[in-house]
């Protein structure tokens, strides 16, 4: 086994590229079984973090992998654009008819970050076919996190991610994230007066509504800010302010769709109906790479009318091998009950979370929704203060777990983009209660150990 891991660590200096800076990897993931994963030693982890976000059926789905195979075994690829592609079809309308009402199309691309760049295009061309090609600009928050190309890139506010590519960036403007545990405005709800939904009317007239195009969102937050989850008045307040000023509403539900804070798609907990929907992560569960922009039926109107083409799309988008995975996964969420079943086993999640954790004092914050949650990090819990981010803290609090058996996710930047960190967990859907309890004592004892050296 050891010369297993020392050919592994070797044959590293082929890749390239890291995204976290945590060191190499030090075991190979051998195999993979519901909740959990092993190594080349046969040790056992439990998967706490979903990949992070992606495994919500677990590991190892038969039903999963026999879809996948069958595909395989018919064919494995062909031209879309030459051919009827049947289970790529049957998942459209199968995605539609657990989306919001308003949203009846699909456009599919193979990553989140190719399905938030793919829908910053259809709300610009989108506004070109209807005579106000001026409406470019797209507008975000500080603090999220929409994925990697340079358009994704853009409207992310996640400036440890941005800052070694901000020349290449679109400088469009940000509002403050809703994130109350680090209130931008130093407020407190509900005598805040929700500052933060105000702030995108502020903007949007400051710098001209005649410019905006659209305004883009996590329901949830991801990495930049360790699953905050706004009040409930902001976001009924963003879409009326949207429409208000004939600006898209775009909603990035890449961790949150397909289940994972309790319902299909994490905007539902508020009620409101966005105008454009990009997913991934979750709608194949981690079993091959898939992603879906959904979009208002207004916006497909408006193409339609003007035969307008979308001159946009990628050689492997609608692959039918991933189309079937991702059938599959739909067919075991919907006849499993995981989605009702993500958010009942959210509230045992939260429970016991702060029950085995919240008397740590480096643990500042837990927040989330289903079994999606951020544990922030705090040096000093009185005053909300974060380590320095050189000490490391969440990466090393992910090693920590590690050696205890638990996979989490770190992250970092969270109050202003520039300090605080945090671990996300975000298990699969299957998980149960004992396996949870498993997992919390064994963070518990990480956390412990963390505490001896950070504190």
């Amino acid at each position: 086994m050891a010369g297993r891991l020392e050919t592994a660590q070797k044959r590293l200096s082929y890749l390239f590229g890291t995204l976290h800076g945590t060191g190499a990897p030090e075991v190979i993931c051998e195999r993979g079984d519901g909740v959990y994963l092993y190594d080349q030693n046969g040790n056992k982890y439990i998967d706490f973090s979903g990949g992070p976000h992606v495994v919500s059926l677990g590991h190892a789905s038969q039903k999963v992998n026999e879809a996948t195979k069958r595909q395989i075994d018919k064919v494995s690829f062909f031209f879309r654009a030459f051919w009827l592609n049947e289970p790529l079809l049957e998942l459209a309308e199968r995605i539609i008819k657990v989306s919001p009402a308003n949203l009846t199309m699909c456009q599919f691309c193979n990553s989140g970050s190719e399905a938030n760049e793919t829908a910053i295009k259809i709300a610009h061309q989108y506004h070109v076919e209807r005579g106000k090609p001026e409406k470019y600009m797209v507008l975000s928050r500080w603090q999220s996190y929409h994925g990697m190309t340079l358009g994704a890139l853009s409207v992310s506010g996640h400036t440890i991610r941005r800052q070694k590519f901000a020349q290449l960036l679109h400088h469009w403007p940000k509002i403050p994230a809703p994130l109350c545990y680090h209130c931008a405005y130093e407020l407190t709800y509900p005598g805040c007066d929700i500052k933060c939904a105000r702030a995108l009317e502020e903007l949007i007239n400051q710098v001209g509504p005649q410019y905006v195009a659209a305004f883009f969102i996590e329901p949830v937050g991801g990495a930049g800010t360790a699953c905050m989850v706004p009040v409930p008045e902001y976001y009924p307040m963003v879409r009326e302010i949207c429409d208000k000023y004939d600006v898209l509403l775009i909603d990035d539900e890449v961790i949150c769709g397909f289940g994972r804070t309790g319902k299909w798609f994490g905007i539902e907990h508020w009620g409101v109906s966005p105008d454009i929907l990009t997913s991934a992560k979750g709608m194949t569960g981690g079993y091959t790479p898939m992603a879906v922009v959904i979009i208002d039926q207004k916006i497909g109107k408006v193409f339609k009318e003007k035969s307008a083409g979308f001159m946009h799309g990628f050689t492997m988008e609608g692959n039918p091998v991933s189309a079937a995975t991702c059938l599959a996964v739909i067919d075991v969420l919907e006849k499993e009950g995981l989605v009702e079943r993500c958010a009942k086993m959210g509230e045992y999640f939260f429970q016991k979370a702060r029950a085995k954790l919240s008397h740590h004092p480096v643990v500042g914050d837990i927040r989330g929704k289903g079994l999606l949650m951020g544990i922030e990090l705090v040096q000093d819990k009185a005053k909300s203060q974060p380590f320095d981010l050189k000490r490391g803290a969440a990466n090393r609090l992910q090693r920590i777990a590690m050696e205890h058996g638990v996979m989490g996710y770190p992250t970092v930047g969270i109050k202003d983009g520039v300090s605080g960190d945090a671990f996300l967990v975000s298990p699969p859907f299957i998980i149960t209660e004992p396996v949870i309890d498993e997992a919390f004592d064994l963070l518990d004892a990480a956390i412990t150990d963390f505490e001896k050296e950070f504190l």
